[in-house]
């Protein structure tokens, strides 16, 4: 008689060997690089080195921000600097800011305008005229720029400009807040 009971493991022993040198083979065509391809890094976005511009306005920003939030980014045509921030830390401050310091003040009114256009208008709280003048409380007779509340996004939205200064800002709220009577109650203590 003869004993067969060796060749079904000898079969099995190889065959498993097959499998994993094809499995090992499979996992590494499909993970190794492409030839003549190389890892690309993405490009970092462009640093904005400090000028005297984006110091003046930097300057020239509310307070309520703490360094870490803040970003020189591009000036938009027509803007000396342009400075983003994220959220103030003060009560009722703003989730975003973006703060442009322009050249003239046709630069300045044109800023504002391409805000106004890109938002839905809606007055500002207390019935206040949106777009209208605004004031500071150190000098009631003066003007001192053009105040606009809206909608940009989803947003809410407060924009002003402050003549003297040739600055334009945009602060905006996000779902969870501030209202618009928190954000505009903001502006009103840092305008």
């Amino acid at each position: 008689m003869r004993r067969h009971g060796r060749q079904p493991i000898v079969f099995l022993s190889a065959v498993s060997v097959l499998i994993v040198i094809v499995v090992s083979g499979l996992i590494y065509w499909l993970v190794r690089p492409s030839p003549g391809t190389e890892s690309i890094a993405p490009s970092a976005a462009p640093t904005i080195t400090s000028s005297p511009d984006n110091d003046r306005l930097m300057r020239l920003v509310p307070a309520g921000y703490s360094t870490d939030v803040c970003k020189p980014v591009a000036a938009p045509k027509d803007a000396l600097a342009q400075v983003d921030y994220g959220k103030d830390a003060d009560v009722g401050g703003p989730l975003t800011a973006t703060y442009t310091l322009v050249e003239n003040k046709a630069a300045l009114d044109a800023a504002l305008s391409g805000i106004v256009k890109a938002s839905t208008m809606v007055n500002c709280p207390r019935n206040i005229q949106s777009p209208g003048p605004w004031r500071r409380n150190a000098t009631p007779d003066k003007t001192s720029g053009v105040l606009f509340c809206g909608v940009k996004n989803s947003r809410l939205t407060l924009a002003w400009t402050d003549d003297a200064r040739l600055v334009v800002s945009q602060v905006q709220s996000g779902p969870d807040g501030p209202t618009f009577d928190e954000l505009y109650a903001w502006w009103s203590g840092h305008s």
